[in-house]
């Protein structure tokens, strides 16, 4: 595995989205309020509403802040409609495990909950580019392709970031999964230096730095 090319994946994203630096930051309760709202998603398939949450105080100021440091994304109403790797809507990313189902932002969101809650997790999902569909069982680290024979890469192509917008309704929408060594090259190459793409296990490595700190103990990280 390269290790420079993940490092410098992780230092790529954290630029558009810092989502552990900014995590960190927050009060210990509103960490735990993040928390909590990432337990439920996973465990529920949508977000919380506020009569779902227990805070200790002012539960809509405490949202806007979680919002406000982009840990979580909300609707023109103030409802929450993602908390990554989650979102309510079918991006077709779809995440099964003991939980039941639900719906990641992206190819590599996918691959991060397995070690996040440190479950044993199916992903079904289809190639971007093809439709052909994709099946990976994964339990943290171990990842193990059912669908399709050939091989299967998570893409990313970081000209899609549009500040004006939140990661999640940019960034987001193009980081995909390519099945087909020729498929993903010939994609690759179309925007050359823009595009980037991972085998499953660099994908994994480097999407689970990102977001596995999100869930450590909050005594961990004070």
């Amino acid at each position: 595995m390269d290790t420079q090319k993940i490092s410098n994946a992780i230092e790529r994203l954290e630029q558009n989205l810092p989502l552990r630096h900014n995590q960190v930051r927050l009060a210990p309760a509103l960490r735990q309020l993040h928390q909590s709202i990432l337990c439920f998603f996973l465990e529920q398939g949508r977000p919380p509403l506020l009569e779902d949450s227990k805070f200790a105080g002012d539960l809509s100021s405490a949202i806007k802040q979680l919002a406000d440091a982009g840990v979580i994304v909300l609707d023109s109403a103030g409802a929450i409609t993602g908390a990554y790797p989650f979102v309510y809507e079918d991006r077709g990313f779809r995440v099964l495990g003991e939980f039941g189902e639900v719906n990641a932002m992206c190819a590599f969101d996918a691959l991060a909950i397995s070690s996040m809650f440190e479950i044993p997790v199916r992903i079904e999902s289809s190639c971007r580019l093809t439709g052909r569909r994709i099946l990976i069982e994964q339990y943290d680290a171990s990842l193990s392709q059912i669908e399709p024979v050939e091989p299967v890469y998570a893409a990313i192509d970081w000209d899609a970031r549009d500040s004006r917008q939140s990661c999640s309704a940019s960034l987001c929408t193009e980081m995909m999964f390519i099945s087909g060594e020729a498929n993903a090259v010939d994609w690759q190459e179309q925007s050359s230096g823009k595009r980037e793409l991972f085998s499953l296990t660099e994908a994994h490595s480097f999407i689970a730095a990102v977001f596995v700190p999100l869930m450590q103990p909050l005594t961990a990280r004070t």
